[in-house]
């Protein structure tokens, strides 16, 4: 028998356990000089710049491939149209986006619960028109924040309200760690749950 009868089909399932069972690494930064998403999984790495306008694709950790995000979205604006939404279409098929919505929530807390939390800082600045409704905001975020005490590492969470501005702001870091094939399966199995023909009909009737 050939040797590589037994080595290729060796090699093929190694590299399908490799892949099935790595590490997908996600971060995402919003500051207010930074808005950055990046992906990383088995030396590959896609960054999506905000501020700049930029996508990067990565291997083992040099730049291969930038691309500018101006020229595209100049494009989109001079050749797009204006869609109107019909809210009377999404009114009455509120079944089907509730049925939508909640299979996506519970997608969305699976994937939660396979992935581990590197890193959560967040700096939230508390700031409305009326100081009175500030000050309301502010204490509900500081009692929910104790609620959340288990979940999440509040020494890096600072909540603070400025009673002089009027807009809230807000500078996010979070790094995610999962498997790629807890994304596989989630996705998979969300996809076969979604009601995907009456999904097509309703976003047809609804946006024109």
């Amino acid at each position: 028998m050939n040797l590589w009868f037994i080595l290729i089909p060796l090699v093929i399932l190694a590299s399908l356990w490799i892949s099935f069972f790595s590490r997908i690494f996600i971060q995402l930064i919003l500051k207010d000089d930074t808005k950055k998403a990046s992906f990383t999984w088995l030396g590959c790495g896609f960054n999506l710049d905000w501020s700049a306008q930029k996508t990067c694709f990565y291997l083992f950790g040099q730049k291969v491939l930038t691309n500018s995000m101006r020229k595209k979205q100049v494009k989109v604006k001079k050749a797009g149209k204006k869609r109107k939404v019909n809210y009377i279409i999404l009114w009455k098929k509120k079944d089907v986006i509730l049925k939508i919505l909640k299979i996506t929530l519970r997608a969305l807390i699976d994937m939660l619960r396979k992935t581990r939390l590197e890193r959560f800082a967040l700096s939230l600045k508390i700031a409305t028109p009326e100081p009175a409704f500030t000050g309301i905001v502010y204490g509900t975020l500081s009692s929910l924040s104790y609620s959340l005490r288990p979940f999440l590492p509040l020494k890096e969470v600072y909540i603070y309200p400025d009673f002089q501005a009027e807009t809230p702001r807000a500078n996010l870091e979070v790094s995610l760690k999962t498997r790629f094939f807890h994304v596989i399966w989630i996705g998979l199995k969300t996809f076969l749950l979604l009601p995907k023909i009456s999904l097509l009909k309703t976003v047809k009737k609804a946006f024109h």
